[in-house]
């Protein structure tokens, strides 16, 4: 798949998407309908997974939010070809939009982990990042600063 494949969306899609982005605040559970018809349409949108983690997370359904994110991060994975699991990815590995989508995916599950109460799990992915992206490009320094205040 090319990376220009990653951020496109059929136009049915987007419009679902676009709408449950309108409609969440005043109707979560319509919100939520929409997004979830609209994934069914594009499974391998990565930009769909953004939205529903962020909607879930903003709900407070950080089981949820938590769940989407590790969906997302391994359509992410698939997409940029790399091992299912984040705990095998090398820094040489991580080429791509896909693989920056998987990256700052692992920064949200680290942060949706913080917001779960389990500082240990999000201390680990923290650890890994620092390893997987040196220079801080996705700012996972951020989240680390949250963990380290807990």
């Amino acid at each position: 798949m090319h990376d220009a494949d990653i951020d496109s969306l059929p136009e049915e899609a987007m419009a679902l998407l676009q709408r449950g982005m309108a409609l969440y605040r005043a109707d979560p559970a319509g919100a939520e309908l929409l997004f979830g018809i609209a994934r069914s349409q594009a499974p391998a949108s990565l930009p769909l997974y953004r939205a529903l983690v962020k909607f879930y997370n903003r709900e407070c359904a950080f089981d949820a939010a938590y769940d989407m994110a590790a969906l997302g991060m391994q359509e992410a994975a698939r997409l940029g070809q790399l091992p299912d699991d984040w705990r095998d990815w090398t820094l040489d590995m991580l080429n791509g939009k896909a693989a920056s989508f998987a990256l700052l995916t692992l920064k949200a599950m680290a942060f949706i982990e913080l917001r779960r109460g389990n500082t240990p799990a999000s201390v680990a992915i923290l650890e890994r990042l620092k390893q997987l992206d040196p220079s801080d490009g996705i700012g996972s320094s951020v989240v680390a600063s949250l963990a380290a205040g807990i």
